[in-house]
């Protein structure tokens, strides 16, 4: 107490002036209603200004915590649509019939990192082991196929992107039998190109190609692009077909980790048979 009185008797000339200052003030809006309108507008504005502040900033600090929660109502949707194309495969008849109805585990991630401008591309997301990433799952963004999980550390992984010499994914023509093997030839960021199609296979610009399902890693029926152009070079019996990719492949950010559960056992017992 005799610190706070030492200081107000150091500052008493100024603390003097702004009493008087405030007293002028309260004085001059209680008695002048002009003045008094005045004063409850401004303030108002001021509130008002304040209010919308602390709006803004709570609605700032709380978008990012929604769209994780978006995100992971996408990723469980995504599952359940997954889910239902493997058991549409099975009822066609687009699975032999050791294929298992497996249920998918869909986790979301986010891309921290993303080369294109190499022959082996990669790219580098938020998830690994500790949130169940393994090797071999598979990548997909909300436009279709990204790649292949290939190195996971215990909270990042790094992604085998299409745009990689070595990718190659089983896909075929939506709406056929048809499939073959996806790979890329390193010239075009936004082209892929499709092999082992027959020439006896009735094929357009603008057919959509999709994941095949032959693989344990992808669903059947992940859009992957569509046939921008084809021919059947001489002496061939099979389509030279080039896709124009559904991802902006050089521009990602959310995207989503497939876990085929049953991967493993399905490996394995395959694997038997090359022995």
């Amino acid at each position: 107490m005799g610190r706070l009185l030492e200081l107000l008797f150091k500052w008493r000339s100024e603390v003097l002036l702004v009493f008087l200052v405030l007293l002028a003030l309260g004085l001059t809006v209680t008695q002048s209603s002009h003045q008094k309108a005045i004063w409850l507008s401004s303030s108002g504005n001021v509130m008002g200004s304040i209010h919308r502040f602390n709006s803004n900033t709570a609605a700032y600090f709380t978008l990012k915590k929604r769209n994780n929660q978006l995100q992971e109502e996408n990723a469980q949707l995504r599952a359940s649509l997954y889910q239902a194309q493997f058991e549409k495969a099975l009822i066609d008849g687009s699975f032999a019939s050791s294929d298992t109805l497996t249920p998918y585990e869909v986790i979301p991630a986010k891309v921290v990192k993303n080369s294109v401008l190499r022959k082996r591309n990669y790219i580098t997301i938020n998830k690994g082991s500790k949130q169940g990433v393994t090797a071999d799952m598979a990548v997909t963004s909300d436009q279709g196929v990204i790649g292949i999980i290939e190195q996971v550390s215990e909270n990042y992984s790094t992604v085998m992107s299409l745009l990689h010499e070595e990718s190659s994914i089983n896909a075929s023509i939506k709406g056929s039998a048809y499939f073959g093997s996806l790979v890329w030839n390193g010239k075009k960021l936004d082209r892929c190109q499709l092999s082992d199609i027959p020439k006896t296979a009735t094929i357009q610009i603008g057919d959509s190609i999709v994941t095949g399902g032959m693989s344990s890693i992808f669903p059947p029926g992940i859009l992957i692009g569509q046939i921008s152009q084809f021919s059947v070079p001489q002496n061939s019996s099979f389509y030279s077909i080039e896709v124009s990719l559904s991802n902006e492949m050089p521009n990602l950010s959310q995207v989503y980790i497939i876990n085929h559960r049953d991967q493993s056992e399905r490996r394995t017992l395959e694997s038997l048979n090359d022995e």
